[in-house]
């Protein structure tokens, strides 16, 4: 970090004061107009403290981004975008678990016949060794376009020959038998 921080005509020398105040007329966004705010006071000769007191911002905001526009120059004003952390599944291993959850899952060795979050962050972490936690597969199966569906739970008193006999009456098909434990949820694809 340089402390001799130029000022006046010898900082910025390739913007003038009326491109920085055009510049900052233009902007819409509150950090880059601050900090061109900032530039212009620097470019007419204000001192580091002058500028502090003026635009309200603390000392060391002003040192640091006076230090930024010297090193790369008029676009310091703007950010510099971060990557951010990567991608842990890449999209190739996302795509073939998509394939994996579109198809049963006891055609990946599972006894249920639909897919529960617990049972993706497993297979997640038998085929790929990574590990989820339920509540971030839950946000990742959604970026996927599934959705979450929760069945209706049975009534434990319910006959199921008067329910199947009531299922064949309204579309003249048998339904597919129900599962008689605790209601989950179950993803599937969101076009369903």
């Amino acid at each position: 970090m340089s402390w001799d921080l130029s000022k006046g005509t010898d900082f910025l020398p390739d913007v003038s004061v009326a491109e920085l105040k055009k510049l900052i007329a233009f902007e819409t966004k509150a950090k880059p107009r601050t900090r061109l705010l900032i530039a212009l006071r620097r470019k007419k000769g204000e001192s580091i403290d002058e500028i502090a007191e003026t635009c309200t911002v603390p000392r060391r905001t002003v040192h640091g981004t006076l230090q930024r526009f010297q090193e790369r120059g008029i676009t310091a004003a703007h950010s510099v975008k971060q990557t951010g952390r990567p991608k842990r599944l890449s999209p190739k291993q996302l795509s073939e678990l998509r394939k994996h959850l579109l198809a049963s899952p006891k055609a990946s060795g599972f006894r249920e016949s639909f897919w529960t979050t617990r049972m993706v962050v497993a297979l997640v972490n038998r085929e790929y060794d990574i590990s989820y936690t339920p509540q971030w597969m839950w946000t990742l199966l959604r970026s996927m376009g599934l959705s979450c569906k929760k069945p209706r739970p049975t009534h434990y008193k319910a006959s199921p020959e008067a329910s199947e006999s009531f299922k064949k009456r309204q579309d003249g098909k048998s339904a597919a038998p129900r599962m008689r434990d605790e209601p989950r949820f179950v993803w599937m694809s969101a076009a369903s």
